[in-house]
């Protein structure tokens, strides 16, 4: 008879996750607010609180808000002063809005692999990477996975480079107790739906520099200038990127639990990392000890396949699914492997086809993945998580003759 609910057997859980997002009668609160001023975009008071508001919940100076974290990143590329041809080091381990930002400058990405089983990118490889055509490094903080911010300021420093960081899945993580996005000379933040923090849509860009800070509000305004501006003219060219006072609204409403909700996760977050690290087959992927908290965007380990007698990551994610554990992966593809790069729209011809990144090529095959959403769960729900994982393992027999 068998065991696993895949063949059959009764499921660890049939009860669903939380959902996301999160509803909550502030937020329709914040929606009327808006709607009786009048006051629905350019001019509306909410864009500016959040901005000073989320810039200090992470621990930076300003903050610009855009309408979608790819724009955040293309406002702070540009204002870092990336130029077409210009080259800006990044992780082949990302969403491709990363290097869709860089492309959208005509700059060239510059891939470097990530550190051993760490999804992040491996500091300890980038200043080989470093030319004459160097402009920016831009480090990713997978699922809210603090990348390695101290080497990475030096390298910068000692380079005269500028550091972006992409942020869009690290709202309110820390390294040593200071805000991801407040280390580089920009931080670059994303408030889609499924988000930590979110708005359906929308972005901010954080920086401690005054005249940084002219420079990307000029740019994400048409160009135009602060009221008080300290820097004259910082920046005369720029486009239409401003975020609406809808959003900002109900980022505003949302952000009074962002600290609560982020320390849950992060709770739950090391609780799996103590129980699945006992699991064999399943390589638990902590946050460096630098790094203060996790912004818990999810949950990352690595599937170990000869622990489990040979059964591919698909199989074991299959069995997990029908013990009920919403478990996935991040991304199966390299970025230097992308199918958008063959595009003509860039202005170059870009050619990776000798690029290789063996860790990121691992962990694209190997990866585990739980959706934020999950850490949000009680802790008998997380309990769950283990136990499934535990029973695929003993009964590891059933699935072999799926593979």
């Amino acid at each position: 008879m068998a065991t696993l609910a895949i063949n059959g057997g009764e499921p660890v859980r049939t009860n669903f996750y939380p959902t996301w997002p999160t509803q909550d009668p502030a937020d329709i609160k914040a929606f009327e607010t808006i709607y009786k001023s009048g006051q629905w975009g350019v001019g509306g008071p909410k864009v500016p609180e959040f901005a000073q508001q989320f810039a200090k919940f992470q621990g930076a100076n300003y903050g610009v808000c855009v309408n979608s974290g790819t724009s955040a990143l293309y406002i702070g590329l540009k204002a870092a002063g990336v130029c077409p041809g210009d080259e800006v080091i990044t992780t082949p381990y990302t969403f491709q809005a990363t290097v869709v930002a860089i492309l959208m400058t005509h700059a060239v990405p510059v891939f470097v692999d990530t550190a051993p089983d760490s999804f992040l990118l491996d500091a300890s490889k980038v200043e080989a990477a470093i030319t004459e055509k160097t402009k920016a490094i831009l480090p990713v903080h997978i699922a809210g996975y603090p990348a390695d911010m101290d080497a990475l300021v030096d390298i910068a420093n000692r380079h005269n480079l500028g550091i972006v960081e992409d942020c869009a899945q690290a709202h309110g993580a820390e390294w040593r107790g200071r805000g991801v996005g407040s280390w580089g000379h920009f931080g670059c933040f994303s408030f889609q739906s499924s988000k930590n923090l979110c708005a359906g849509e929308g972005g901010i860009v954080l920086m401690n520099d005054r005249e940084l800070y002219e420079r990307a509000y000029a740019l994400h305004n048409c160009g135009r200038t602060l009221p008080d501006a300290e820097f004259g003219e910082a920046e005369p060219f720029g486009g239409n990127f401003r975020m609406t006072e809808w959003q900002a609204g109900l980022l505003l409403s949302r952000l009074t639990r962002l600290e609560a909700e982020t320390n849950y996760r992060h709770k739950n977050m090391r609780w799996l990392d103590g129980w699945l690290g006992e699991i064999p087959g399943i390589i638990v992927t902590p946050l460096d000890p630098r790094a203060t908290r996790g912004g818990c965007h999810g949950y990352k380990a690595i599937f170990d396949s000869e622990e489990f007698e040979g059964i591919s990551r698909e199989t074991f994610l299959r069995a997990m699914r029908a013990e009920g554990i919403p478990m996935g992966y991040w991304y199966t593809t390299p970025m230097y492997r992308a199918e958008f790069l063959a595009s003509n729209l860039f202005g170059q011809d870009l050619n990776y086809e000798g690029v290789q990144c063996p860790e990121t090529e691992k962990i694209c095959q190997t990866g585990l993945s739980l959706s934020q959403n999950v850490l949000m769960a009680s802790e008998e729900d997380i309990e769950d998580i283990v136990k499934a994982a535990i029973k695929i393992r003993r009964n590891v027999a059933e699935l072999k003759t799926d593979d």
